[in-house]
Formats: structure tokens, C-alpha cells, sequence
């Protein structure tokens, strides 16, 4: 199952954004049912709201002392962000609930996919680059191409397939997804060859 892994969409953000973007958690979050635990950190986040929200509108503001507290928010902020991941229950819904954002998971797309002729007449090896853990779906189609009708061939932990009974004279495109940790990535571009 894909865990819920949630963003702190607050980097880059001036002192005063990252003021609002915990106000948006505090106000998710209070009376959240579906997520106690990280309703138990609201009084903590509250202090420290209140505490840089003192330092920014400060007649002179400090930057150093403004930098202290904006750490103190981040460091709730990043416990808050924990524990909505572990009690939402994979559940997307209730981990949006909190004021925190689904992270983008990271796209990996095959980097090298190539198609050879096999051995045998009739056969080629198709290989993907990309490797870190990942499974791959390969996928076939007869020529001209026709996106609707790709045919799944195999899934494989390996980089590498040996495709056999293919006839020869024929052109066939191939492609590649790969799948990382259940999530499943881009597809390579389609690769054709004239198999002999």
C-alpha cells in the first residue's frame, strides 16, 4: 500500500508566510477528529505562532531573534507533519484535512530503454537504464502504432526482457514503466524495431 507522505510547502517562504502557512494548519487542525495526535501539538503550535508573530511586528524587528522563532514554528510544524502521516491511515483525504499538502512523488523516468535483435529469429531484448529498486511493466504493440491497444508482455524486477514469437519482417514498438516503492512512474518514450 502507498503511504500518504504530506509537503512542508513552507521552504522559500519569507518569516511572515510561513506565519500564515501555520495559521492554515492550526485552523485545519483544530477540532480535526480524524487526526488526534497531531491535534494534541496545537497548544505548542499556537506559543509559537504567537511568539513569532510578537517578533515580526516588533517596532524593530531583530533578525536574529526573528529566525529563533520562525525555527520554533518549523520544528512543530515538522513533528505536526509526522504524526498526520502515521494516524491518517493512508488516507488522503484526512491528510489534507491538517492545512498540510500531498508531496509530488518523485518521477523517474527509464533514462536509457533500447530495443535488439535477439538471439533467435523472432526474439528481441528490450532494456531499461534505470534500476534503484524498481519493477517494470513492458508493454508491446504491433506496428503502425496505436495507443490504445499496448499489450502488457511481462512485469520483471530486472532491467532486461528477452521477448520470443514475434514474426519476422514485422515492426513492434516497445515501452517500459517502472514502478518505485508501489508508485508507479512515467513511461518510457516507445521504442520500434524491424524484427528479423
Amino acid at each position: 500500500m502507498k503511504r500518504v507522505k504530506l509537503s512542508l510547502n513552507y521552504k522559500g517562504l519569507d518569516p511572515s508566510g510561513k506565519l500564515v502557512f501555520g495559521n492554515k494548519v492550526k485552523t485545519c487542525l483544530t477540532g480535526n477528529t480524524h487526526l488526534p495526535s497531531a491535534v494534541t501539538l496545537l497548544p505548542k503550535l499556537t506559543t509559537a505562532l504567537n511568539e513569532l508573530s510578537i517578533a515580526i511586528n516588533a517596532v524593530n524587528p531583530n533578525t536574529v531573534t526573528v529566525k529563533g522563532k520562525v525555527v520554533g514554528v518549523e520544528k512543530v510544524l515538522y513533528a505536526m507533519k509526522g504524526l498526520v502521516e502515521l494516524e491518517c491511515n493512508d488516507n488522503e483525504d484526512y491528510a489534507v484535512s491538517s492545512g498540510f499538502d500531498l508531496a509530488t512523488p518523485h518521477v523517474n523516468k527509464p533514462k536509457v530503454f533500447s530495443v535488439t535483435q535477439g538471439t533467435q529469429s523472432g526474439s528481441v531484448d528490450v532494456t531499461c537504464a534505470y534500476s534503484q529498486g524498481a519493477a517494470y511493466v513492458w508493454e508491446q504493440i504491433s506496428d503502425p502504432i496505436n495507443s490504445n491497444t499496448w499489450q502488457q508482455i511481462a512485469i520483471t524486477n530486472g532491467t532486461s526482457l528477452t521477448v520470443n514469437g514475434l514474426t519476422p519482417g514485422n515492426k513492434y514498438w516497445f515501452r517500459a514503466t517502472t514502478i518505485v516503492k508501489d508508485v508507479i512512474q512515467n513511461t518510457s518514450d516507445p521504442y520500434m524495431i524491424h524484427v528479423i
